[in-house]
């Protein structure tokens, strides 16, 4: 089977298991006492495996940098497995915001052939944006680190 057919399988696989998602989060309450309900998370999670399963079934059928180079995909997934252990590390020491920067910036940096503008850019902007969601827009309590925030 080539690539491409395993590509879309794996995308039309993945996009019926995000609308399973939605369709039975429909089912949980949409509201609590404290404001969002259960059926918030597994709905937008449906969205986006959905998304994802789409992406996959309608991109273009180019070789992927990983299999360009032999080992490639071996040391990005190791690079990318190192990184999410030391931002979980560095979560309480450091911070909710402060980790994130240094995951996100640390993610484009070594995973993406990247600027170190472009991994900064990108770094801050998610950081803060997931900062806001996360603390502000859900309130959820997040580690404050030595900043306290």
């Amino acid at each position: 089977m080539s690539v491409r057919v395993t590509e879309r399988f794996a995308g039309a696989a993945t996009g019926l298991v995000g609308l399973a998602f939605c369709i039975l989060a429909r089912q949980l309450p949409q509201q609590a006492g404290f404001g969002l309900g259960p059926a918030f998370l597994p709905f937008w999670t449906g969205v986006l495996l959905l998304l994802c399963g789409v992406w996959l079934m309608i991109r273009p059928g180019e070789r992927s940098e990983a299999q360009a180079v032999p080992g490639a995909g071996l040391r990005r997934a190791a690079a990318g497995f190192l990184i999410l252990l030391l931002y979980a590390l560095a979560l309480e020491p450091l911070g909710y915001l402060l980790s994130t920067l240094g995951f996100l910036f640390g993610c484009h940096l070594f995973l993406y052939k990247v600027s170190y503008v472009r991994a900064l850019q990108v770094a801050f902007t998610g950081g803060v944006v997931l900062f806001l969601i996360f603390r502000v827009w859900l309130r959820l309590p997040l580690p404050g680190g030595f900043l306290g925030w």
